[in-house]
């Protein structure tokens, strides 16, 4: 299935394979099945939205997802919402923290399947380094 996926703005983890966009279709579109808006700031909801009613007129389903939604997130595909080279390793955290959504989101701590990658984009990187290290 041919996915392209569109992000609101460019970051260093955005991917960069020829079905990622940060804007409207291109006239030269290679043939999609589906298009998913992953958003990962509440600043960009505005801006998603109308990327979401650009690309409806591609004529195939459109998505909308990504942390802005406050949702938990499934399995990492390496390539697929995070530029090669970023791997997700775990989701969610045994901690309670007053001020951590990640609990709240994705319950406690389970472990993904490791696939390739060398940049850590875990969201619960900061308990892992105080558990790691005892530094609590």
């Amino acid at each position: 299935m041919n996915i392209a996926r569109v992000f609101p703005r460019r970051t260093a983890a955005t991917p960069d394979d020829a079905l990622s966009f940060t804007s409207s279709p291109p006239k030269d579109l290679p043939s999609i099945d589906a298009v998913h808006i992953s958003v990962a700031y509440t600043y960009d909801l505005p801006k998603a939205e109308q990327l979401a009613e650009v690309w409806r007129h591609v004529g195939v389903p459109v998505a909308l997802g990504g942390p802005a939604f406050n949702l938990p997130g499934g399995d990492f595909v390496p390539g697929m919402y995070l530029k090669k080279g970023y791997v997700i390793t775990s989701r969610g955290c045994p901690n309670g923290c007053w001020f951590c959504s990640v609990p709240r989101r994705e319950g406690g701590l389970r472990e993904l399947p490791i696939t390739e990658g060398y940049n850590l984009a875990d969201d619960n990187i900061l308990f892992s380094l105080s558990y790691e290290y005892d530094i609590n």
